[in-house]
């Protein structure tokens, strides 16, 4: 571990405030419901009692272990808990209420752990459904390599798709997918009867034997597909393997100058936008990350004043009345840095932040930097501009089938998101193509007791609900998902973006659309062609669903999907924003400011 860290430092964020009960503000978005935190445990931070370990672990880099126990074991053998990843393949297909020895073993080690290594795309949804309250860090990885034959594996001979019993059951699906594995180099095709573990190796595609059940007509089932057949054998390969073996030790393993290892409070109420930031920051060797979640927006938590006091550097996230807390009690050999967004810039608490005492704002959009000198008055040498913190990787995934007949929306709980539009807009192209349809993910209106308390938010949506229902372009076209933390797995399924909004801060929902491979359209509100292309900005509803429309041009629609991505991964650079907050927190606002310094208007 790296020198000067302590050993109760190296779970990530395991000082961090459990949830005491749920508040009465509002939720936001499809990202789930804001965690209410109060207060910190600090029996967090011990390790468990003594169990076995290994010497042998000493000073290593990466840990891949096979099992909750082997996790338990490398952790008792001092190796920081961000560096030990689990190898987890499911048995069986696992829904959001599965309950059993793997399910409950999976989310026990994406909590405590660095992260998880799967198969498939397949695998990897099943952990992300049965991983709640936290999004897992997953890493596809082929347990076998079908264009390099291992010449110390047995010959275990297993019925196509089953597993052998007298086998443990990770081992005996491995054997399982190397005999497939071994019949499909034979044959290129191979026609099996549909099982999960088969489906992760060759593909949910099929071709798959017939069953003994039958038609609607009666007659036998034939050949089953489930699309044009794929083959997924070439993911299965030796480079493939080291690919993701690469990304595992970059995700763990930072390339960062040596610098001395310093403590970092991250604080505030709602830190959604700020906690995946802040476990990429915690797993730096420069940085030792706590965080400190308030339970209202005016009221710190039990422990607030002694992590305030223990840290060196202070990201008060919010301009708000924790970032006045921090810069009243912030200590002279103490650095300051305070986020701000769109909504504290119409808000009075600001101009209550003691601005001497904060060593810099950072703002999440160029436009802001403008506005935070005219209208605050603070000096442009303190200002910052990093751009809200997108897991790229994490997000960009295969979509699936005729996705780019999909529009998403995301959030819709206030007027000021303009969901009627995004009504308008399906309803437009819904009138050339009726394969359109829209999928919300949001806290409903109705659920937000703060919206709901307001008559005009409430007749919006009412009137929103009610054109649903009852325009013959809308009815059975619209679909609400709840909200939760397994964004990228919604975004599979959604071709375009929508951004109709009167006002926005940056609308993060359109950047980490981009990065799944969903094409933006966007109206035009104030700030927008200073963050995202103008390609994707449209002045009028007709322009904006012509550009739809092209889209049914499979082709046409895979081209701006692919410049969507590539633009969101030049714009918002991950390793950009975290080597910028990394340098800020550090202290060297200058450096921090040249790592976006094209995008920035001050």
């Amino acid at each position: 571990m790296p020198e000067g860290r302590s050993p109760e430092a190296e779970a990530p964020m395991d000082r961090r405030a459990r949830a005491t009960k749920a508040s009465g503000q509002e939720q936001e978005s499809g990202y789930g419901s804001k965690s209410t935190l109060g207060s910190v445990s600090r029996s967090d931070a011990r390790r468990p009692p003594q169990r076995e370990s290994l010497s042998e672990l000493n000073g290593v880099d990466l840990v891949v272990a096979e099992s909750l126990k082997t996790c338990l074991v490398a952790y008792s053998s001092r190796v920081p808990s961000h560096r030990i990843w689990a190898l987890a393949l499911p048995k069986h297909r696992m829904a959001a209420a599965s309950r059993d020895t793997v399910a409950d073993e999976i989310s026990r080690i994406a909590k405590r752990f660095g992260g998880l290594l799967t198969d498939s795309d397949l695998a990897r949804e099943s952990i992300e459904r049965v991983v709640q309250d936290r999004r897992p860090r997953i890493a596809i990885f082929p347990p076998i390599a079908l264009d390099r034959v291992c010449p110390k594996c047995g010959d275990h001979t297993v019925a196509d798709g089953g597993t052998p019993a007298d086998l443990d059951p990770t081992v005996g699906q491995l054997v399982t997918w190397r005999a497939l594995g071994e019949r499909l180099r034979a044959s290129g095709r191979i026609c099996i009867p549909f099982s999960y573990l088969a489906a992760r190796l060759l593909g949910i595609s099929g071709p798959w034997e017939p069953t003994d059940r039958r038609t609607w007509e009666g007659a036998p089932v034939q050949e089953i597909t489930l699309g044009p057949p794929l083959s997924m054998a070439p993911h299965w390969s030796a480079h493939k393997q080291e690919q993701a073996a690469r990304a595992v030790l970059d995700a763990t393993v930072s390339a960062v100058r040596h610098r001395p290892v310093r403590s970092v409070l991250v604080a505030g109420y709602d830190l959604k936008f700020a906690v995946d930031l802040a476990e990429r920051l915690h797993r730096r060797s420069d940085l030792n990350v706590t965080v400190d979640e308030w339970p209202a927006v005016s009221r710190g938590g039990e422990h607030s004043e002694a992590l305030a006091d223990e840290a060196q550097s202070i990201f008060a996230e919010w301009a708000r009345p924790s970032a006045v807390w921090y810069s009243q009690r912030k200590r002279p050999d103490q650095l300051l840095v305070v986020r701000l967004h769109r909504f504290e810039l119409d808000a009075p608490y600001p101009y209550s932040i003691v601005a001497d005492n904060v060593d810099a704002m950072v703002y999440i959009a160029p436009l802001f930097g403008k506005r935070i000198r005219d209208e605050l008055s603070w000096p442009v040498e303190k200002l910052v501009y990093i751009p809200n913190y997108v897991d790229i990787d994490w997000l960009e995934r295969p979509k699936l089938p005729d996705a780019r007949f999909a529009l998403g929306f995301v959030g819709i709980e206030r007027s000021i998101k303009r969901f009627d539009l995004a009504l308008d807009l399906l309803a437009s192209v819904r009138q050339e193509d009726q394969r359109f349809c829209l999928f919300v993910r949001s806290v409903l209106p109705w659920n937000n007791r703060s919206t709901w308390s307001d008559a005009n938010e409430r007749e919006f949506a009412e009137w929103c609900q009610e054109r649903i229902d009852w325009d013959p372009l809308l009815r059975g076209a619209v679909h609400f998902d709840a909200p939760g933390r397994d964004m990228a797995r919604w975004y599979r399924k959604v071709g375009h973006i929508v951004s109709s909004s009167d006002a926005e801060g940056v609308h993060t929902s359109v950047a980490e659309g981009m990065a799944s491979g969903a094409v933006p359209v966007i109206r035009p509100w104030p700030g927008a062609d200073d963050i995202y292309g103008k390609e994707w900005i449209y002045h009028s509803l007709d322009l904006a669903a012509a550009a739809v429309i092209e889209s049914v041009d499979e082709l046409q629609w895979m081209e701006r999907s692919a410049r969507a991505r590539a633009e969101i991964r030049r714009s918002h650079d991950p390793r950009l924003v975290e080597a910028a907050w990394a340098d800020l927190l550090h202290g060297d606002v200058k450096l921090a400011r040249r790592h976006f310094a094209d995008y920035t208007l001050v």
